[in-house]
Formats: C-alpha cells, structure tokens, sequence
C-alpha cells in the first residue's frame, strides 16, 4: 500500500472534495480519483460514497480512517528515526497534551534544547487517549497526559500535582466575593473548557444533567483570554493561569463547600525498556530538576 495513497484518503476525508483535495497535493483531479479506486481495490471495500454535492466516507471508510492515520504517523516517525541516526548522536519523541506542554513542560524543554544539542528532539501534541496510543504504537518515546492509563507494560509516574480555580478579570462583579460555594457553580454562567477525566465525573455531580454553557471551548489558553477580557468565569488549572494570578490581570475566587474540586495530576508514562537509552534517562532526570519528579 502506497503511502501517497493513505495521504490521499486523509486529505479528502477532511476536505470531502475531490478538488480541493487535488489542490492540496498539488495534483489533479484525476489522480485523486485513481489513488482513492487503487485503494478501495487494496483494502476490498468501498470508502467514499460520491455525489455531485459531497464525498462522505462510508461505514468500511470510518472504520479504516483511524488505522490509515497510524499507519502514516508510524512511517513519518520512521523516517524522522532513520535520518537522525545519521546525523545525530541519539534522538527523543516525547508526545504529550498542548496545555501540559505550555503549562508545564515548555520550561523543560528550553533546557533540554540546550543541553543536548546533539539529541534530535521531536515534540507532539494530542488529546490523552492519542497521545498513549502514540506511546502504544511506539511512535513516541515518552507520553505525558492527564488521563491515568491502563497499560501493564509500561511505568506510569505520577510527576505534577495541582489543583482547580476559579476565576475572573479584576472588574467582574463576583471578583468582590471572599468566596463562592461549589453549589453556586450552576447559577453562574461559566465559561466552559472540559478538562475531561476526574474533573468531568465531577462537574456531572455538582451541576444539573441538563445544564447547558453558553461558551464552552477546547482549548484552555482561549478560555483564559475570555476571562482576562472580563467576559465572565471560569474553572481552570492553576497551572495553566499562575502567570496571569501573578501579574493580577484575573483574580481567584475560593471554592468552599461540599465535593471541592479533584485534583489535577500530570502522570509521565515509558516503557522500561526505554529507561536505559540516554536521550530519555536526560528527559527524565531534567523533569525532576524541574520539580517534576517521576516517582510511582
């Protein structure tokens, strides 16, 4: 199976069109609709349904998109692996959450970058769950997530601990209270982000099934922003607003009462056959330098 081929399907399953898709690999149309006939036929089943208005995968094409999109990741990360062999004395693919990466990690990294100039470092980010299948697949080295995984080959340590806050710009009318009770929270129109894991098992059980948020966003640094221009509040990580509580552009708001906030770990997770190879013992070591400690 040509690898051109899967780059074909997962450029097309996002664009739903042919032309667009042709575009995008600075190919024609034609060739699109050959790559995508060649592997139908390789893989026995048809994966797009076409018409004039839209190209939507089938059931046999949802199916296969995710196992195509591991298939191109690994070669890509084969090759990254081959070339820094050759120019490079030892390499590191560490993958991990975007909010764990700027919140915590990024400190880390600048040191790493500097210190060992002649390892050849890879950073990647994804959602917990495609992150440690990442780890699974053996496209990456070290996987840092929020979720606690389930993997009996691998060590999972548990390396940063912290917890929720609530807050608000400076000016927002609840900025006045000492405190707010957990039980207020479903008066109160949040801005929104799912931190998933613990905190939505907790959210579920503080808040009314049905509640509804007005605003509720995917990534964290946009929710900040919200709240820094004084849109309203919400519930974030203390790490991911340390610098802006510092710099007193939002404020923190005391959460009392019954069923407080879980608190929030970062668990580092490696195979221990990897503990060995110097690029990782590194990574490792600086993360505990860095308060980061990886203890089980």
């Amino acid at each position: 199976m040509e690898i051109e081929l899967l780059r074909t399907l997962l450029i097309l399953a996002q664009t739903k069109n042919f032309s667009k898709t042709a575009e995008l690999q600075h190919i024609v149309q034609s060739t699109v609709t050959t790559r995508v006939r060649e592997l139908e036929k390789d893989v026995g089943e048809q994966l797009f349904l076409r018409s004039k208005q839209k190209v939507e995968l089938t059931e046999a094409g949802a199916v296969f998109l995710p196992y195509a999109e591991r298939m191109l990741r690994l070669y890509e990360e084969g090759k990254f692996k081959a070339k820094s062999t050759t120019s490079f004395e030892g390499r590191l693919v560490v993958g991990s959450v975007d909010s764990i990466w700027r919140n915590i990690l990024f400190p880390v990294l600048q040191e790493y970058l500097v210190r060992y100039p002649r390892i050849s470092f890879k950073a990647t980010t994804g959602h917990s769950l495609d992150v440690l299948q990442r780890l699974v697949d053996g496209v990456i080295d070290i996987a840092l997530v929020y979720q606690p995984p389930r993997l009996s080959r691998f060590k999972v340590y548990a390396c940063h601990e912290e917890d929720f806050v609530l807050v608000v710009h400076p000016q927002h009318p609840l900025a006045c209270h000492a405190e707010v009770s957990v039980s207020e929270l479903s008066q109160m129109n949040l801005l929104y982000h799912n931190w998933s894991g613990a905190f939505t098992q907790w959210i579920h059980e503080i808040l009314p099934p049905n509640q509804l948020f007005q605003v509720q966003i995917d990534t964290a640094q946009l929710i900040l922003a919200l709240v820094k221009q004084g849109l309203g509040p919400a519930i974030l990580s203390r790490a991911a607003v340390a610098a802006e509580l510092n710099a007193n552009t939002i404020v923190e708001i005391p959460l009392t009462g019954a069923n407080p906030p879980p608190r929030w770990i970062t668990y580092a997770v490696v195979h221990p056959g990897k503990l060995s190879e110097q690029p990782v013992s590194h990574w490792l070591d600086l993360m505990s330098e860095y308060n980061l400690k990886c203890t089980l």
